[in-house]
């Protein structure tokens, strides 16, 4: 028995597990991290005065890409509903940032830089500017594992 199925287009998918964040300087930024398929996502509760400005994809001690972004955390797109956090009664909103094409911009649309990278370890920084003070803080990803799959046809043949 076989199964035949349609992968659209080539694509990244990301596996972070990294942690949550805890930033004791930000309590209202409750967790930032990248869901499966490469979207930064966003936790915050209100009022929240940050902005997303860029982030770097490092490989070992090695800067391979940057995204410039310089967006309000308020300003990304709605991820899903908020949320009431059961412990601390606080309503949590949800945000996410594509970032799929620069995953493919900067890593290659065919893997080309990332089936060049060898034994190694890929980080993110995502760099978060307070627009109060002018400050910029790095919140470092670094328990992240990448796979690239290639679109079109694809055969899945199940062990029995």
């Amino acid at each position: 028995m076989q199964f035949i199925y349609l992968v659209p287009e080539n694509h990244y998918s990301i596996l972070d597990q990294t942690g949550k964040v805890e930033l004791k300087d930000y309590p209202e930024l409750k967790d930032m991290s990248f869901e499966y398929n490469a979207d930064l996502s966003v936790e915050y509760i209100e009022p929240i005065n940050l902005e997303l400005e860029k982030v770097n994809f490092r490989f070992n001690d090695g800067v391979i890409g940057t995204v410039e972004i310089n967006k309000n955390l308020n300003d990304l797109k709605d991820f899903a509903e908020p949320y009431i956090d059961e412990k601390t009664k606080e309503k949590i909103i949800r945000k996410i940032y594509p970032l799929q094409k620069e995953f493919l911009r900067i890593l290659g649309r065919n893997a080309e830089v990332y089936d060049s990278l060898e034994d190694g370890r890929f980080y993110i920084d995502i760099y978060i500017k307070d627009l109060k003070t002018n400050k910029t803080f790095v919140i470092n990803r670094n328990n992240i594992f990448l796979e690239f799959e290639s679109g079109g046809p694809k055969i899945f043949i199940p062990s029995i």
